[in-house]
């Protein structure tokens, strides 16, 4: 994507629409009505509004799979060939949300909305790439987590991790200035810790972000 220009500005009014409006309700006319731009626009640069829709999910996950997977092969390295714990690989997997966001000078509680309402779309409408980089990154992380639980079986594990993940990215979309951050995503933590320990969380309040306590 170019840092300036018509293609660029397109995809940043498709960013903002989306936050206010999420991806259902935004039209082409939106788009280019917020930029002025012809509506032949979104077809000359991005093919179709699917394809503008598609560039903005793959613009918010690409740097932060790739950030993840840069931190969980780190974490692998240090250890020497140990497994990474659960409270380690849940840890970056978290933590990747703030350091992904500094890393593409991105305004957090406008990224991890944005991230959370496209990795929450359903599988049918995500172009083949996103789709792609979407499981990659579970299936690293999955992996990661079979071997710090070796007695929990791979179904199981596997409805863990999707029920975690989906939590933490309907969280993510609304977030607002006005909360701390740091202090939700490290309940996530805590939360993703005893659903793959088998531990209801002992604190509710302080354990489940949502104020609702979910039994994996």
């Amino acid at each position: 994507m170019p840092e300036t220009g018509p293609k660029r500005k397109l995809l940043d009014a498709a960013e903002r629409l989306i936050l206010e409006k999420g991806f259902d309700s935004i039209s082409v006319r939106d788009i280019t009505g917020a930029v002025k731009a012809n509506v032949a626009a979104v077809n000359y640069h991005f093919g179709s509004r699917e394809g503008l829709l598609d560039m903005v999910m793959f613009h918010a996950i690409e740097p932060l799979c790739e950030e993840r997977t840069k931190l969980l092969e780190q974490a692998e390295r240090q250890r020497a060939g140990k497994m990474v714990s659960v409270e380690d690989a849940l840890g970056i997997y978290v933590s990747s949300l703030i350091s992904t966001a500094a890393k593409i000078k991105a305004d957090q509680f406008k990224y991890l909305p944005l991230v959370g309402k496209s990795l929450l779309q359903p599988e049918a409408r995500l172009s083949p790439i996103v789709s792609m980089l979407k499981v990659g990154i579970s299936e690293k992380f999955l992996a990661a987590l079979a071997r710090a639980c070796p007695s929990i079986p791979e179904t199981d594990l596997a409805s863990r991790w999707y029920f975690f993940d989906a939590g933490l990215n309907q969280s993510l979309q609304t977030l607002s200035p006005n909360q701390d951050l740091e202090e939700i995503l490290s309940s996530w933590v805590n939360f993703g810790i005893r659903g793959f320990s088998g531990k209801p969380p002992k604190n509710p309040a302080k354990d489940d972000p949502q104020g609702q306590l979910f039994d994996f």
